[in-house]
């Protein structure tokens, strides 16, 4: 894996502070650089092997949010995607406990 790259949809109501901490705490985890490029412009930019329908990192993509009746809960819907063959998308849900965002659970949407 070479890179991450991270897309948020516009309807996800990110501050850029918060987008910052989810990149710098990617960063820290994986040691690749971070991009906020789709996945046309990850093929525009030559970041894909050359059969072209494989990328040489991640492409992770937050789809949806619903936030809970309760302030302390949130889903997510998220996927991950490398090739046509290696996809995934979950349902995570958000738990807010001691100051911090955590997943309490996930459920498995699409694989391929």
């Amino acid at each position: 894996m070479e890179y991450i790259s991270l897309v948020l949809n516009e309807a996800i109501p990110l501050e850029d502070s918060e987008r910052e901490v989810i990149e710098s705490y990617l960063q820290q985890q994986y040691n690749v650089p971070i991009y906020n490029y789709t996945h046309e412009q990850l093929l525009e930019q030559k970041y894909a092997e050359q059969d072209g329908t494989t990328l040489t990192g991640i492409l992770l993509t937050i789809e949806k949010y619903k936030q809970s009746d309760d302030p302390n809960k949130m889903t997510l819907e998220v996927s991950k995607y490398r090739a046509n063959e290696g996809a995934i998308a979950l349902e995570m849900i958000l738990t807010y406990n001691e100051g911090q965002w955590g997943v309490s659970d996930y459920v498995s949407e699409r694989e391929s």
